[in-house]
């Protein structure tokens, strides 16, 4: 079953889309990063990301600019930055609510705004319509450079101030009711900036529906890969997820007895795997897994799965190792002549500072990645013996990663003390926090690191039976289960009831 009309395809950045640079140097295509390596830097934000080219198609959508403080919490420092935002009046009757898309790390895009159920409940509660952009993602940059000391305000606290404060510019200067009410939502990382916003902020925040929402920041999970197998032993067959199992397994052993060289020719590395070098075996490993997880998931289509598996436990092939080494060659034959296996390739767009480069102003993978590093984590290892993966992924590789992007003082303590403090001032899986609707997907890896029991005054949680990550934000349509219906209308519901008397939709 396919997800989903062409709507569902909010993620033109897959799950693992490759990065292709265009930025007027060359990029030799020998060396250009394996497919779907950086995936591991949009690790909070998921599948979700607005299509990209996508242009508003409604003439009430306006633009606009909001000067914010870059540091919030220094009287001492007075310095400025414009942040992006759109604003709609489309769907606005007199007295109604704002409702704002809480916007993640990627630049500024109207979709949201307007191809989502959360619009479509905006149209039937009178609402106005508004999503900001992200400080240090698109042309929303507070610093002239994403040097290291200059990535000292990307903290949540700061994003959270610069929401606030934008939400009252907007009721009191465009909207012209200060006493508005307001509603937020948001998907994966901007998910849980919208929990959070009404944490800290309930006397300006009404509600607000967080789905997919990674609200337990955690320096290992490993649960990501285990439900990834899952996903393929549910939705292909066991005997894939065999099959993908035998085939980490036996490349591992491998390597540990020194048979590089035949690893290496199976899954035509640029340079020969040289096994003393931990970094280089777990970067092979990581490559491997997360470039036959962006096959699974392509458009978004889970049935890639079966299409994949198909191809693996052929018979043509005599062990699964020989299975998967085929399959991704040729698979990415045209995206490069070999797997560059280097460390230094591995994080060579991570340490460019230009706003302007590609990799940052299109992808945001400096600026997301100093965010994981200091505040949330998320390091997909396989450290579980319950996924096909292997075990060669470890947390040292996402740490060699943050150091050499940006500097030795991220050790292992600061990292561990960045995860801890983020679970502490926002509660991860108790928030103790009203009004609040957390949605997940019952095949969505993020739903280990949100809230998928949670029931006090005004607040709940569901996880939608067979439904993808970010699936249940789509407007309904004749392709929705039951159980997805459901989950849309619980949303509609708590909105209703987060305002008081809804507003009629005949009113004129």
């Amino acid at each position: 079953m396919k997800l989903g009309s062409a709507s569902l395809k909010v993620a033109a950045l897959l799950l693992l889309a490759v990065i292709v640079v265009a930025s007027g140097k060359s990029i030799d295509k020998i060396r250009r990063l394996p497919p779907g390596i950086e995936r591991m830097v949009a690790r909070s934000d998921g599948l979700i990301r607005p299509p990209k080219g996508y242009v508003s198609k409604s003439p009430r959508t306006v633009e606009g600019r909001f000067t914010s403080r870059v540091n919030h919490f220094d009287p001492q420092n007075r310095d400025t930055f414009e942040f992006n935002y759109l604003h709609n009046d489309q769907y606005y009757r007199e007295g109604g609510p704002l409702f704002v898309v809480v916007g993640g790390h990627y630049p500024i895009n109207p979709y949201f705004m307007e191809n989502s159920h959360f619009r479509d409940v905006a149209a039937l509660q009178g609402a106005w319509l508004a999503t900001f952009e992200h400080r240090y993602f698109g042309t929303s940059n507070p610093t002239p450079d994403y040097s290291t000391e200059n990535l000292r305000f990307l903290r949540t606290e700061q994003v959270l101030f610069d929401l606030i404060e934008w939400i009252d510019f907007l009721k009191r200067e465009v909207m012209g009711d200060p006493n508005a009410r307001v509603i937020l939502h948001g998907v994966a990382y901007g998910g849980a900036l919208a929990s959070w916003a009404r944490q800290r902020f309930p006397n300006i925040i009404d509600g607000a529906w967080a789905s997919s929402a990674p609200v337990r920041a955690t320096t290992n999970f490993p649960e990501f890969a285990e439900e990834v197998g899952n996903i393929i032993r549910t939705r292909a067959s066991t005997e894939c997820y065999n099959r993908i199992f035998q085939a980490f397994h036996t490349a591992e052993n491998l390597i540990d007895a020194g048979v590089t060289e035949l690893v290496s020719d199976l899954f035509n590395t640029c340079d020969p795997v040289d096994a003393d070098n931990p970094l280089e075996v777990e970067l092979l490993f990581f490559a491997m897994m997360v470039s036959l997880e962006r096959a699974m998931v392509e458009d978004l289509d889970v049935e890639n799965i079966n299409r994949v598996c198909d191809r693996l436990t052929d018979d043509e092939f005599e062990t699964g190792l020989e299975a998967l080494s085929n399959f991704l060659t040729e698979r990415y034959a045209d995206a490069r002549e070999c797997f560059d296996l280097s460390f230094d390739n591995f994080i060579r767009y991570l340490t460019d500072v230009d706003i302007d480069a590609p990799s940052n102003a299109e992808f945001g993978l400096r600026q997301s990645t100093y965010h994981d590093c200091t505040e949330f984590g998320y390091f997909e290892t396989t450290n579980s013996p319950n996924q096909p993966f292997g075990s060669k992924v470890t947390y040292d590789l996402f740490l060699a990663e943050c150091q050499a992007a940006f500097g030795e003082w991220l050790t292992e303590e600061v990292v561990y003390e960045g995860v801890r403090l983020t679970n502490f001032h926002f509660g991860a899986t108790d928030p103790r926090v009203t009004n609040v609707l957390y949605t997940n997907g019952e095949i969505d890896p993020l739903r280990h690191v949100s809230i998928t029991e949670y029931t006090n005054l005004l607040a709940n949680a569901r996880v939608t039976p067979n439904a993808f990550i970010g699936q249940d934000i789509i407007s309904i349509s004749g392709m929705d289960s039951e159980e997805l219906l459901e989950t849309k209308h619980m949303a509609e519901q708590y909105i209703t009831t987060w305002l008081g008397s809804p507003i009629s939709p005949f009113r004129k």
